[in-house]
C-alpha cells in the first residue's frame, strides 16, 4: 500500500456500512417545539413531527417541514398552500398566519393540519435548523472549498466514500446558504460521512457555513481570481477560503494544495493536522509522471503506483489527490479508493468530451474563471498530436476591475498552450483576442463573433475531422447552446475518454 508521507498515526476512522437509506418521520427530532427552540421561533399551530426539511413547494413534500424562504424576486409564503397540498407536515414562516395565502382552505383539506412555527427570518432559521441537525448526528463531515474543482472533488469523494460506507453529498452545486443546510438535512442516524461543498460570493459566507457544517476534514482545492466583484482581490479570495481551515477542530484534518502559495499559507490558521498535495514535489500526497492520453490522465501516486483517471487535466490530478487523502483518513482502503476513482462518471459540461463525426468537442461550459480556463488549455495542449486545437471562449464574469487584464492574460495563455485557432464569442470576450494577438498569434487564426448563433455558423463551416474543440465561458454566456447545436448538427457518438474541468467558487 502506498502511504502518505509524514502521515499521522492518529487518523480518525469512520465506521463501515452500506448506503444511505430512506428517511422516516419516526424518531425525528423535528417536532414543533424543537423547531421553535432551535430557531428562536414561536409555535403557532401544533402537529406531528416532520421527517426532514424542504424549500421547494413543487416537490413531494410528504412528511417534510416546508421553509418559506424570501428572495429578491420571490416569496415562498405565496406557495404554502401548494406545500400543504404536496403533503407538508410542517411550515416554517416569518409572516402572520392570516397572511399565508390559501392556508386555511388548504389545511382544511387535510385530515391533520401541518404544524406552523413563526420566526423572525426564515433564511436565518434554515441555517439554525441545519446547525442543530448537524449537532445531533455523528457523521464525519468533509467540507470542500476553493476557487476551482469543488464540485468535481465533492462528486469523486462522495462516490469513493459511498463505496465503503453510508454517505451523503451535496447534490449538484448546493454550496450556499440554502444548499449547505439541505445537504446537512440528508444526514441520517446511520450516515457515516457527509461531503459538503462550500462556496462563496461575499466575505464571511464560508465562515458562516463552516460554523454550521462543523467539518471534521477540510479540503481547499486552490485560490484563483473568481468572484472578485464580491471579494475584491486575490488576497480577499484567500482570506475567504481560509475560513474553512480555521474552522477545523484539533483532531481534524486539513488538506491543502501544496503547489498553491495561498493554500500553503492556510496551514498557519488551522488547529488541525495538515496534509499537502502536489504534482511538483514530494509532499504528504503527490503525483509524478503526469501524462494525458485517449483514456484520460495517468500518474504515479507517491512516485510509485500507477493511477489512471478517466479525466483530462493536471487539475484533476489535484482533485484525485485530495480525494485519496480524505478517503484514507476515513479508513477506506487504497485499493477501494483507486477502483472507485476509475469508475466515477464524467461531470456534465466540465471538460466533457463529445465525439462528433470524428471531431471531439470538449464541453466545458459549466462555468469559467481564469484558472479553470488555463487548466482546460493545458489539458488540450497535453493531448497527443493530431487534428487542430480550437479554443472557443466567451467572457468570464464577476472579475470586477481586473476583468480586462485577466481576459488579456487568457489570450496570452492561448498562445502559450499552442492552440491552433481562437474563437471569441461576444464583445466582452474581445480582450482575449487582443491578448492572443499581442502574444504573437496570427490575426488569421483569431475569429471574433457577435454571439452563439454566429459562432455556430463559423464553426459549422470551419471544423474538420480530427479537430479538438474546447468550448468554455461563464454560465451566463450560455455557450452550452453552441455545444448542443454543434453536436446535434453533426450527429453525436459517445466518447471513450473523459474530463472534468474546474468549477467556479
Amino acid at each position: 500500500m502506498v502511504a502518505p508521507m509524514n502521515r499521522s498515526d492518529q487518523a480518525a476512522r469512520a465506521g463501515s456500512g452500506g448506503r444511505s437509506r430512506g428517511r422516516a418521520a419516526r424518531g425525528s427530532w423535528l417536532t414543533p417545539a424543537a423547531v421553535a427552540k432551535a430557531t428562536g421561533g414561536e409555535v403557532v399551530q401544533r402537529g406531528q413531527a416532520a421527517a426532514t426539511v424542504t424549500t421547494d413547494s413543487r416537490s413531494d413534500c410528504t412528511g417534510k417541514l416546508f421553509v418559506a424562504l424570501r428572495g429578491q424576486n420571490h416569496d415562498a409564503h405565496a406557495f404554502v398552500a401548494d406545500a400543504i397540498a404536496a403533503g407538508a407536515t410542517g411550515l416554517l414562516v416569518d409572516r402572520p398566519r392570516h397572511e399565508l395565502a390559501e392556508f386555511e382552505r388548504a389545511a382544511a383539506l387535510r385530515s391533520a393540519a401541518p404544524f406552523v412555527v413563526r420566526v423572525a427570518d426564515t433564511g436565518t432559521a434554515l441555517l439554525d435548523l441545519a446547525a442543530e441537525h448537524r449537532r445531533r448526528h455523528r457523521a464525519k463531515v468533509i467540507g470542500i472549498t476553493g476557487s476551482c474543482g469543488k464540485t468535481s472533488t465533492k462528486e469523486w469523494l462522495g462516490a469513493v466514500l459511498a463505496s465503503a460506507m453510508a454517505t451523503v453529498r451535496s447534490p449538484g452545486s448546493f454550496n450556499n446558504q440554502i444548499g449547505v443546510p439541505l445537504t446537512l438535512f440528508a444526514i441520517e442516524p446511520g450516515t457515516k460521512a457527509a461531503v459538503v461543498e462550500i462556496g462563496t460570493n461575499a466575505p464571511g459566507e464560508i465562515a458562516q457555513l463552516s460554523a454550521i457544517a462543523r467539518p471534521d476534514v477540510g479540503i481547499v482545492t486552490c485560490v484563483a481570481p473568481a468572484h472578485l466583484e464580491g471579494l475584491g482581490s486575490l488576497e480577499g479570495v484567500a482570506r475567504e477560503k481560509a475560513a474553512l481551515p480555521a474552522s477545523l477542530p484539533e483532531d481534524g484534518l486539513c488538506i491543502l494544495n501544496g503547489d498553491d502559495a495561498a493554500c500553503r499559507a492556510m496551514a498557519a490558521v488551522t488547529k488541525a493536522e495538515v496534509q499537502f498535495t502536489s504534482v511538483s514535489r514530494a509532499t504528504d500526497w503527490f503525483a509524478t509522471d503526469v501524462r494525458f492520453h485517449s483514456l484520460g490522465t495517468t500518474f504515479l501516486l507517491q512516485g510509485e503506483r500507477p493511477v489512471t483517471l478517466p479525466r483530462l487535466g493536471t487539475h484533476n490530478v489535484y482533485n484525485a489527490l485530495a480525494v485519496i487523502a480524505a478517503a484514507s483518513r476515513l479508513g477506506v482502503a487504497e485499493e477501494d479508493v483507486l477502483r472507485a476513482l476509475a469508475a466515477v462518471p464524467s461531470a456534465a459540461r466540465r471538460l466533457e468530451p463529445k465525439l462528433v463525426a470524428g471531431i471531439t468537442v470538449f464541453d466545458d461550459t459549466y462555468n469559467m474563471n481564469p484558472q479553470s480556463a488555463a487548466a482546460a488549455l493545458q489539458a488540450m495542449a497535453g493531448l497527443a498530436a493530431g487534428g487542430r486545437r480550437i479554443a472557443v471562449f466567451g467572457a468570464m464574469r464577476e472579475l470586477g476591475t481586473h476583468s480586462e487584464r485577466l481576459h488579456r492574460d487568457l489570450g496570452t495563455e492561448v498562445v502559450r498552450s499552442s492552440q491552433d485557432l481562437l474563437v471569441c464569442v461576444g464583445d466582452d470576450a474581445a480582450p482575449i483576442a487582443e491578448g492572443a494577438l499581442a502574444a504573437g498569434m496570427a490575426a488569421a487564426r483569431i475569429h471574433r463573433v457577435a454571439d452563439v448563433d454566429a459562432a455556430f455558423a463559423l464553426l459549422r463551416g470551419l471544423v474538420r475531422e480530427g479537430d479538438r474543440i474546447l468550448c468554455k465561458a461563464s454560465r451566463k454566456v450560455a455557450l452550452d447552446r453552441l455545444v448542443d447545436r454543434l453536436v446535434a448538427s453533426l450527429g453525436v457518438t459517445e466518447a471513450k475518454g473523459g474530463g472534468a474541468a474546474a468549477e467556479h467558487s
